[in-house]
């Protein structure tokens, strides 16, 4: 049976290939920029933000391929917001 990928931020199911955030717990699909953009900022901006995710690391891999590292949730919020804007 094929798992079905369904987007961290909107719910729908995630085309091949796509933005894939990587934790210590597990992997997160994204739909495009905008979803991982906006689901990294809302993350990112909460008064009880853990530490694991205030200081975790993160891994991302874009449709693309490219691979980005990055230490802490809003790392990947302000990587994404960046890109989002050009």
């Amino acid at each position: 049976m094929m798992k079905r990928r369904v987007c961290s931020y909107d719910m729908f199911a995630v085309p091949d290939p796509s933005f894939v955030l990587k934790d210590t717990v597990g992997e997160m699909y994204f739909c495009n920029l905008r979803c991982l953009c906006v689901w990294s900022v809302q993350l990112a901006t909460r008064p009880n933000l853990s530490e694991e995710d205030k200081t975790g690391a993160y891994s991302l891999t874009t449709p693309s391929g490219e691979e980005h590292q990055f230490t802490g949730i809003v790392d990947v919020a302000r990587w994404a917001t960046a890109t989002a804007f050009g």
